[in-house]
Formats: structure tokens, sequence, C-alpha cells
């Protein structure tokens, strides 16, 4: 299974290739957003770029899940909503590295690279556990 799909998400993969974690902004409204798409959400411009990222938010939300949607994923395991307010978007990951009983809304994350069947993927930590 690959996830590096087709033109609009190819770039972001490429990028998480290289553990840098990109978003799209608005050339029109110079806002964030995620997902991709072909005209921005806010403002319906087509022009629009991938961008670095900070990497650093806060868990908006979160889940544990403890019956994965097949074998190939370990569980327990956390999915949850990141937060990135100061670039004005937010994307589902995953919690890694923490106790699902130590997440809480509103704790500071950092990016934090993982891989899945040979894709690097974007997934985070405690702000105080990353890497970066």
């Amino acid at each position: 299974m690959s996830v590096a799909g087709n033109e609009l998400t190819a770039p972001f993969w490429e990028a998480a290739s290289r553990s840098e974690l990109v978003r799209p902004v608005c050339g029109g409204c110079h806002r964030s957003f995620f997902t991709p798409k072909f005209a921005c959400p806010h403002c319906g411009c087509e022009k629009w770029a991938y961008e670095p990222s900070s990497g650093r938010g806060t868990v908006a939300t979160y889940s544990v899940v403890h019956h994965g949607p097949d074998p190939r994923f370990t569980t327990p395991y956390v999915l949850a909503v990141v937060d990135i307010s100061d670039e004005g978007w937010s994307l589902m990951t995953n919690i890694v590295g923490v106790s699902p009983g130590e997440i809480e809304i509103g704790m500071r994350v950092g990016v934090e690279w993982t891989e899945f069947e040979g894709q690097a993927m974007p997934a985070f930590t405690a702000e105080d556990r990353t890497s970066a």
C-alpha cells in the first residue's frame, strides 16, 4: 500500500521522506489548510504551495484505539487531532512515546517521525520528548 498517492499529496509525502512537515498555504489569503485541495477552502484561490511547518501544537482531541482496522496496526494506539494553531491548521495523526493515560487535551506536542510500511509518517509526542 503506497500513501504517496496523487499530485496534490505527493509533495507532502516527499517532504515527509526528509522528515520535514509541510502544509498547504494559500497564495491569496495566506491561510494554511489541511488536507490539500485544488482550491483554498477559505477563499477559493487555486494558487497555493506547501510551506514548512514548525511541527509544534496542542492535542485538540484524541481517542485510544484498542482494535485496529487490520493486523498491521499494533494496539493500543492513540489517534489524535493536533492543532498547530500558530499556523492555523490541524491534522489527524498518532501520539507516540507517551502512555495513553498521560495524554490530555491541550497537551503541547511536537512532530516525531515514525515509519509505516516503508513510508515516513508524521506522528506527535509530548513536546519535552521530541528529538528536534
